[in-house]
């Protein structure tokens, strides 16, 4: 059950390559935490939403930088993922945002931030959905 935030300054990509882009990065991450990317139970709990910041709101050294990188924000439940998925999944990430957008001049293209809530900490409509209910939910087989 990822969460994916992705900000990104106005007209990095059009509006297809968002598609694409939020596309692909769902799937890397349901890969990630061990989902099949065809289970309709497992791309229904892939949340995600694709954020513009108007030019000259980002800064490198204190000075506003007319081409800023991406920032991916990756939420999951605690447990959901190991250190050799997260490295997978980071691998992946950089992967499809050099495609997209190609690489930039002596600096990063894009952020990855990943996030694990606490186990219990994971709710909505009035209910804690814990990991083992949302592998469940997922078709994911518990290691």
């Amino acid at each position: 059950m990822p969460l994916i935030n992705v900000t990104a300054q106005q007209d990095t990509l059009n509006v297809e390559q968002q598609h694409t882009l939020m596309s692909r990065l769902s799937n890397a991450v349901l890969i990630s935490e061990g989902a099949d990317i065809n289970d309709a139970g497992a791309q229904s709990l892939v949340w995600a939403t694709y954020t513009e910041q108007s030019p000259g709101t980002s800064y490198v050294a204190g000075k506003p930088h007319p081409k800023a990188p991406l920032i991916i924000a990756v939420t999951t439940p605690q447990g959901a993922m190991n250190a050799t998925s997260r490295e997978s999944l980071v691998k992946d990430i950089s992967e499809i945002v050099d495609e997209l957008i190609g690489k930039y001049d002596n600096r990063l293209n894009h952020w990855v931030n990943m996030h694990e809530v606490d186990e219990g900490s994971w709710a909505g409509a009035g209910q804690i959905f814990n990991l083992i209910g949302i592998q469940q939910a997922m078709n994911i087989k518990a290691a």
